[in-house]
């Protein structure tokens, strides 16, 4: 029967072979499997079979829509494609020109483009550049995240500071852009950053004499490690005990690698240790340095300002201007004559700013070989009044006189002048006075103006060749 067409009973001729048409393979020979009569099914998985009406062939149905990111849209869609695009968290429709969003709200961002972070102590400095697309509405703000520990921070522009970090941490970042609608997928992760700490410890501390009564100069190596961070200090510190206590010195903030440390007692032995000092903080100190103990020095050094020579004429008055304030005092230095005259009119003057009132203070003692006075002035208007000091000048005596006078704290505003003078001459016994004199002088300037001229006035004249010197005194 196999080869003889048969009819049922509703009348429908049965064919032999039955063909695709009736739902038959259309095959001929009887042998053939099943297998063999259908489309190789290797590498077909998940196809469904199809025909055209003789043949049969497997077809792959199309999905409702496609998904990826914004990169990953379909290179050549048609109208009315849909795609789920993960970057918008949203569909897509392409109208034949454009991707529009096809969301309730609106979409969301694309994430931002990740910079170069840097980091400064425990912050770090988080670049990065916006998105292309800021999806259905304007950005509104980036945030940065850390890994590990999740620290966020929030700025509306590139970079963002995010704060609070541990010290030697490892740290990435990545950042997100928010519009009205939410929040974009994040960017890449940064470069790994890692936070400082504070410093190592200092070493080889030295200790030397920098010339100077209770000064130390300390210098020492800078750690080996700066924590990550740069040095901006050192903590000197010194012990007379060594070390029970320590006493720390300032002086001021500084990354020099040497201190010269005040205050010290002479004679009494120290020992000195430092710290650096970065943003984070300040280190462990250094190992003591060997002991040291200031010495006494002799620390006056004076530098010559002005030197006047008398011309041949003599001179009714000798003035020094414009005198530095970069002294701690003055030393004026003076040798010469006055043209005497009569015996009572032989006294110079000192005045100080061109001052000729009466804010003087001053007293002195006089000795010759067989007396002597003491004599005090109040007010008056010569701050001193030396006598005969110059030496004189007469038909019959020809002597020189002379005087050193130290002004002390001359530029200081803070307190009065004061003075202290040693003069004398010999004027070989011809007078009362019986013989040469010499006058111990002391005085104050009742003034707190810094002292910046000098004027000797004269009763009659300074004889020529009379010398004043001034001298600064460092120290």
């Amino acid at each position: 029967m196999a080869n003889k067409d048969f009819k049922v009973k509703n009348g429908i001729d049965i064919q032999s072979p039955l063909p695709v048409t009736m739902g038959g393979t259309g095959q001929t020979s009887t042998t053939n499997t099943l297998n063999s009569l259908l489309p190789a099914q290797t590498g077909n998985a998940n196809k469904v079979l199809q025909t055209d009406g003789t043949n049969t062939t497997w077809y792959t149905v199309p999905a409702a829509y496609t998904r990826g990111g914004t990169a990953s849209r379909p290179v050549s869609p048609t109208a009315g494609d849909l795609f789920f695009n993960t970057d918008k968290k949203a569909f897509e429709v392409w109208t034949g020109s454009a991707w529009i969003s096809l969301i309730a709200n609106g979409a969301v961002p694309l994430a931002p483009t990740i910079g170069t972070v840097t980091v400064s102590g425990l912050t770090a400095s988080v670049p990065f550049t916006g998105p292309a697309d800021f999806g259905d509405a304007a950005i509104t703000s980036y945030t940065a995240t850390s890994n590990p520990g999740g620290i966020t921070a929030s700025n509306a522009s590139s970079p963002i500071s995010v704060s609070g970090l541990s010290q030697s941490t490892s740290y990435t970042f990545t950042v997100t852009a928010t519009n009205s609608y939410g929040t974009s997928n994040a960017s890449s992760a940064s470069n790994s950053i890692t936070t400082a700490t504070t410093p190592g410890a200092p070493t080889s501390v030295t200790v030397s004499d920098p010339g100077t009564d209770g000064y130390a100069l300390v210098s020492w190596t800078a750690p080996a490690s700066n924590g990550g961070s740069a040095i901006t200090d050192y903590a000197v510190q010194y012990s007379s005990n060594s070390g029970s206590s320590w006493t720390t010195f300032s002086d001021g903030t500084s990354a020099s690698t040497s201190a010269t440390v005040t205050g010290l007692t002479i004679g009494t032995e120290y020992i000195f240790r430092v710290a650096a000092t970065n943003i984070i903080g300040t280190g462990s100190y250094s190992t003591a340095s060997a002991s040291f103990t200031p010495p006494t020095h002799i620390t006056t050094v004076m530098d010559p300002l002005y030197v006047v020579t008398v011309g041949p004429n003599g001179a009714s008055s000798v003035t020094f201007t414009n005198i530095p304030s970069t002294y701690s005092h003055l030393q004026l230095r003076i040798l010469g004559q006055t043209n005497r005259g009569t015996y009572g009119t032989d006294s110079y003057y000192m005045r100080f700013n061109s001052d000729t009132g009466s804010n003087y203070n001053h007293g002195f003692l006089r000795g010759n070989g067989s007396s002597a006075a003491a004599y005090h002035y109040n007010g008056n208007q010569s701050l001193i009044e030396i006598g005969s000091a110059l030496g004189t000048t007469t038909a019959s005596l020809y002597t020189f006189g002379s005087s050193i006078i130290d002004i002390l704290d001359y530029s200081n505003t803070n307190k009065y002048k004061t003075l202290r003078a040693l003069t004398g001459t010999d004027i070989n016994g011809t007078i009362s006075e019986s013989g040469g004199f010499v006058y111990l002088t002391s005085g104050l300037w009742m003034s707190t103006s810094a002292i910046s001229s000098i004027q000797f006035t004269f009763d009659n004249t300074v004889q020529p060749n009379s010398q004043f010197a001034l001298y600064g005194i460092k120290g």
